[in-house]
């Protein structure tokens, strides 16, 4: 094979990658991978893009081990400021994030920031190094620093979508992320904007069906006023044609004063919990379970890794917030559901340890994602299972307070998945 063929499949792999085709971007290294007459330089760069399709498929501990074989390498043998080295180390880093590995992977982001890069190209690494940009505001979300996230997101935002369009998927990832943290912060009108934005081009660029397009399109409906006769066993219907005018969103975008904040108890990491606004628990509990397993659903399909699916922002699968509160079980025995069990969830129960819940469900075919509420506060998505499971671990527990658990099945063939909730008692 000559090197222009390799070096015209490598930049196939490139543009696979940024369409989010991270299974046909697999395939195409693996195939590169043997050839026998691959260069030492040629097969550093295929082993790191495999690295990347790995992470995005969820495959998070083979890339892992790539990942960091490949920076080191790629290190020996061009240096640290080389292009090659930098996009490697930008890798790892955002794998180090996904395993919660805080202060290294800030310690990489920096160094990739600090490399000198000429971030004014159009080379694969150049993009890489703005990602870095993102990826290291968001890790300051992930520590609690919601205030310094939401400016440096914001500037990475306008920065990503004058390079590369607002149409690119990578700035609605960011957009979304942004809208988000907006809506954390109080801002609920910014917040609406970005996710209306976000959900127009989600659908022009990937289709209504797509995974990533429902899960904005749940997070569009968290921010809308609920409604007092909406039906307690489905949240209310979006409309999708009630999109936002474009030109309402300005560069910079807008950063709200922040509202008062409220930092939830650690249920599961090794790391803080960013402040997450809490709202007034509505009269009905049956009515606050379906809007909390609506917006949890949101979550789960906005980080959730299907096959064909991308990681959103190419960022940690970090704890998540949903700004709707769980209240607590007000039964007076251990352990109490809230609302009744939706169809897809079944024999859900809570086992209370003290300072770990045990939460156990029918098994079935598709991924599950689990969230925890503490005591009123907003749901954080805190875990995932993969088909034909049926029991979930949550640690570190307080043992005097009281927790809602949410379990949500993944199903990508349905529009909308409903959630379980259930409660401890009075502890």
């Amino acid at each position: 094979m000559s090197a222009v063929d390799v070096t015209d499949r490598l930049d196939a792999v490139e543009r696979l990658i940024a369409a989010w085709d991270f299974p046909g971007a697999r395939e195409v290294v693996q195939e590169l991978l043997d050839e026998p007459g691959l260069s030492d330089d040629d097969r550093l760069t295929t082993r790191r893009l495999l690295a990347e399709a790995l992470r995005e498929l969820g495959e998070i501990d083979r890339a892992y081990d790539l990942a960091e074989a490949v920076a080191a390498q790629a290190e020996r043998r061009y240096g640290q400021v080389h292009p090659a080295t930098v996009h490697a180390v930008a890798v790892l880093a955002a794998v180090r994030h996904d395993y919660d590995e805080w202060d290294e992977a800030e310690r990489l982001y920096h160094r990739v920031l600090d490399s000198g890069i000429d971030e004014e190209g159009d080379a694969p690494v150049c993009r890489a190094v703005r990602l870095a940009r993102v990826n290291l505001a968001l890790l300051q979300r992930d520590r609690g620093e919601t205030a310094l996230a939401l400016s440096l997101l914001n500037a990475a935002y306008v920065i990503h979508r004058r390079e590369y369009g607002a149409d690119d998927l990578d700035t609605i990832r960011i957009a979304a992320e942004l809208a988000a943290l907006q809506h954390a912060r109080g801002d609920v009108a910014a917040a609406r904007r970005l996710f209306t934005l976000a959900h127009a081009a989600a659908r022009a660029r990937l289709g209504t069906r797509h995974p990533f397009t429902k899960a904005v399109e749940w997070e569009l409906a968290a921010v809308e006023p609920p409604m007092p006769s909406a039906p307690v066993t489905a949240p209310p219907a979006i409309d999708p044609v009630r999109v936002a005018e474009p030109a309402r969103v300005a560069d910079p975008v807008r950063v709200a004063e922040p509202a008062r904040a409220v930092e939830p108890a650690r249920v599961a990491g090794d790391g803080p919990q960013p402040a997450r606004r809490v709202w007034s628990a509505w009269p009905l509990v049956s009515v606050v379970v379906v809007l909390v397993a609506a917006s949890v659903l949101a979550v789960l399909l906005l980080w959730h890794r299907p096959s064909g699916a991308p990681a959103p922002l190419a960022v940690a699968s970090a704890p998540v917030s949903v700004a709707v509160a769980v209240p607590p079980a007000s039964a007076s025995a251990p352990v109490s559901v809230a609302g009744s069990v939706p169809p897809g969830v079944r024999a859900l129960r809570l086992v209370d340890g003290r300072t770990k819940l045990t939460v156990i469900w029918a098994p079935l075919p598709v991924t599950v994602v689990i969230a925890v509420s503490k005591a009123s506060a907003p749901a954080v998505v805190v875990g995932s299972v993969p088909a034909g499971t049926g029991e979930y671990d949550i640690h570190d527990i307080a043992p005097g307070q009281p927790y809602c658990v949410v379990v949500g099945p993944l199903d990508d063939q349905a529009s909308v998945t409903p959630a379980a909730s259930v409660c401890t008692g009075h502890r």
